[in-house]
């Protein structure tokens, strides 16, 4: 049986799932964590508490499908779950990104059930996106980021992992035709303090947006994570921890690099510090490119693809915002910040002129 809501995470069916005696647990405490925007899932810590000298993991993060069912809908129709599942049976040990150990990983093709026990980073220092990224953590993640893309930069590796999709994708142009519904939505709740030109922006993208994936087909390709912001990411605080550890892998997609750099540093970092850094936060990521032995890509053409980035990254609040909860405060806060952000990038490096293309 796989979990539903917190209260199915029983002892019994947590030890059989991390190969523990049950009757060595004296207790468990279970704390739901990760509510917001762009949620797909339910995440809760549990922490143990054991008999006499009986040892085992002190807590892990358990993962499963979200408790709307119209989440899980979506979650399904896009085969989130299942991507996040495989991604931690046989890709995690195979990238150099750090992410959280994986004590368990199970999925129902049929049902669309799923559960994953992670390891606890509750010790590591999480990022907040709201509040915004430091320059000092901007670079980490940019310089972690170019490090993975270079590593499978047009590899042949990319070939037999049929189970991402590629960006250009009918499966990700169908999470695209989402945006047209979203965007009035959104307008409704977030329209009033819109400058007349993004509005104009984002009623062309309405018909455009599937349209601009068709840029990944003849781009180079490479694994993205997909959702890489800042509220996914963990510093590390300890000399004995990695500096960066990237979880949530459910949109991950083999595509064009700057996917990941552009919605990182568009939406995870204010415009006042995204204007002073920028240029050096892509200089670090194409030099990291180019050491890592990729070549026939420049700098302009990654300057380019950036732009683009910007543009179709104006999807993730319009999304988010317009079919998000708006009840919860953080997440309707999240959606503005995200807008600002986005909108700031769009207009400095003049990314609406890829709607004219």
């Amino acid at each position: 049986m796989y979990p539903h809501s917190p209260a199915d995470l029983t002892v019994a069916g947590l030890s059989n799932a991390l190969g523990i005696d049950p009757t060595d647990v004296a207790s468990t405490e279970t704390e739901i964590i990760g509510q917001g925007l762009g949620v797909l899932c339910q995440l809760a810590r549990v922490k143990f508490a054991y008999r006499g000298k009986a040892s085992g993991p002190k807590s892990v993060v358990a993962k499963f499908p979200a408790s709307i069912e119209q989440t899980r809908g979506l979650a399904r129709q896009f085969k989130f779950y299942e991507r996040e599942v495989q991604f931690y049976r046989s890709l995690a040990k195979e990238i150099s990104l750090p992410t959280p150990q994986c004590l368990y990983a199970s999925h129902d093709p049929v049902s669309d059930d799923f559960l994953l026990l992670l390891e606890d980073l509750g010790d590591h220092r999480l990022g907040d996106q709201l509040i915004g990224c430091s320059a000092e953590d901007a670079f980490a993640a940019v310089r972690q980021i170019a490090t993975l893309h270079g590593e499978w930069w047009n590899s042949p590796k990319l070939k037999p992992l049929d189970w991402i999709p590629f960006g250009e994708s009918n499966l990700n142009k169908g999470g695209m035709a989402l945006y047209p519904i979203a965007w009035p939505l959104y307008l409704q709740q977030f329209g009033a303090g819109l400058p007349d030109d993004v509005k104009r922006v984002g009623d062309r993208l309405c018909d455009q947006i599937a349209g601009m994936l068709d840029r990944a087909r003849d781009r180079p390709r490479t694994i993205c994570h997909g959702d890489y912001r800042l509220d996914n990411m963990f510093f590390g605080v300890r000399p004995d921890q990695p500096s960066l550890t990237v979880v949530d892998w459910q949109i991950t997609v083999r595509s064009i690099g700057t996917y990941d750099v552009g919605y990182f540093v568009s939406q995870s970092v204010s415009p006042t510090l995204r204007r002073e850094i920028e240029l050096d936060l892509l200089r670090a990521y194409h030099d990291r490119l180019t050491e890592l032995g990729v070549k026939d890509y420049r700098f302009a053409d990654c300057i380019d693809d950036y732009r683009w980035t910007l543009l179709f990254c104006f999807c993730y609040p319009v999304m988010g915002g317009g079919l998000g909860d708006v009840s919860n405060e953080r997440g309707v806060a999240l959606a503005k910040a995200m807008t600002d952000r986005c909108i700031s990038a769009i207009r400095d490096w003049k990314a609406f002129e890829f709607l004219e293309a």
